[in-house]
């Protein structure tokens, strides 16, 4: 299989299947009982922030420690995430799966262990350990989509796929905060973090065992012959390519960390400080809706071009946040915001997906998941110096900067996306075999 471009498994019917997409179609080829675990599998890397702080403050009393526990989680997110992808390539996603889970239910449990006994020499450690070693539900699962659609020759999909993952990220990211939120009405802050060790276990864990899984690409023999895919078959990196991609998705993580600290100085400037969570979750809200929707796009609007009129779209919709100047107002200009980041999230995964080399996407995936976490980060820093300086106003304008950089980004490397799209599809076209010969994989990770 070392030489082989994708791993082709044979789909009675695949060729009578309609050409638009449809989630539908996804349910067909997972089950539906995979959706529902790799959403589980999400939420507990999406209570760890919040856990962490509610758990730090109830025990300590401290905001400061609180948040340098969370800066801990979230460097160790940001550095562990390519890691984990790199080991999947390598080694397969069910053994790096399991292995990720149950460190991290430990670390979470290790965490709460720690803070409630007093071993304040441990926390901030433990929570970078716990960040490190989070299951990369949100990127492998994508990478699995890839692997699945390419195998079927329906590429094409594969936006679909990611404008459903890209909605379920929103809703776990909604969910999780929630769900902590409940869990610390009964009274102990550690209950929220124990909870995410245990479903770690008992959803990440079937997650990385599920029949989805991707084999492991072997690098080619060294007299296999060379073909139209060759250099992606090696497994030849395209930095110029990633980096490109990483810089994208690192500009929508700059417009959320800065939409985050900017909603939060509006509210209090309006005296209502705790509306903040609930004017910052609209977004969330309108990003998945949206990104549902993207589903919908015509198929002649390629990757490319979905990308480019996305960043454009951005832009819009971080200019509307300096209209803000009411709470209605304000919820009406994030949910612009969210329905137009969807499609720019989305459409960064859908051009990785499709570009990148099989033998590598795990890493190239995480590596995008990074960019968006690094991004918040920034902009919640650069965010906040404004808004200490000019008040919430200053702190809208992060989100609009970065905007129109990604879209001069967009506009600068469409053309090169381009030929390396249509080199991707001559490639796949000389190198998938006809549905009625199309072998069986046998080899799984």
């Amino acid at each position: 299989m070392g030489g082989t471009a994708r791993i082709n498994r044979a789909v009675p019917g695949a060729t009578h299947m309609p050409a638009r997409a449809s989630y539908r179609d996804l349910v067909r080829i997972t089950g539906p009982w995979f959706l529902v675990l790799s959403f589980l599998a999400r939420l507990p890397a999406a209570m760890g922030p919040l856990g962490v702080i509610t758990l730090v403050v109830a025990a300590t009393g401290s905001y400061g420690t609180a948040g340098l526990a969370t800066a801990a989680f979230g460097i160790g997110a940001a550095l562990g995430g390519p890691v984990t992808g790199t080991l999947a390539d390598r080694f397969g996603q069910r053994a790096v799966g399991i292995a990720t889970a149950i460190v991290d239910a430990a670390a979470y449990a290790a965490l709460v262990l720690a803070v409630t006994g007093g071993l304040s020499a441990a926390v901030l450690p433990l929570a970078a350990l716990a960040g490190f070693a989070m299951p990369q539900v949100g990127p492998l699962v994508r990478v699995r989509w890839a692997v699945l659609l390419g195998d079927r020759g329906q590429q094409r999909r594969l936006p679909t796929a990611m404008a459903y993952e890209g909605a379920a990220d929103e809703a776990s990211f909604l969910a999780g905060p929630a769900l902590v939120g409940i869990l610390a009405l009964s009274g102990w802050a550690g209950a929220p973090l124990l909870v995410g060790s245990v479903l770690t276990v008992l959803a990440a864990v079937p997650f990385a065992l599920h029949r989805t899984v991707p084999p492991v690409l072997r690098a080619p023999r060294a007299d296999a012959p060379a073909g139209p895919a060759a250099a992606e078959d090696a497994g030849r990196m395209p930095f110029s390519r990633v980096a490109v991609l990483v810089a994208a998705m690192s500009v929508i993580g700059i417009v959320f960390g800065a939409t985050q600290t900017g909603v939060t100085a509006f509210a209090d400037s309006i005296g209502s400080a705790g509306s903040a969570g609930l004017i910052y979750a609209v977004l969330g809200v309108g990003s998945a809706v949206a990104g549902l929707a993207v589903a919908w796009l015509p198929e002649s609007l390629g990757p490319v071009s979905r990308y480019v009129w996305s960043a454009a779209a951005l832009v819009g919709g971080s200019a509307t946040l300096l209209l803000a100047h009411s709470t209605l107002s304000a919820l009406g200009t994030v949910v612009v915001l969210g329905v137009t980041a969807a499609p720019y999230l989305i459409s960064g995964y859908a051009l990785a997906g499709r570009l990148c080399p099989p033998r590598r996407a795990g890493m190239v995936m995480t590596l995008l998941a990074s960019g968006v976490v690094a991004g918040v980060s920034l902009g919640a820093a650069a965010a906040g110096r404004l808004a200490d300086a000019y008040g919430y106003r200053g702190a809208f304008t992060v989100p609009l900067a970065a905007a129109v950089l990604g879209l001069a980004l967009a506009a600068l490397v469409a053309p090169g996306l381009r030929r390396a799209v249509h080199a991707a599809d001559r490639a796949d076209a000389a190198t998938t075999p006809h549905p009625a010969t199309r072998p069986t994989a046998l080899t799984s990770a």
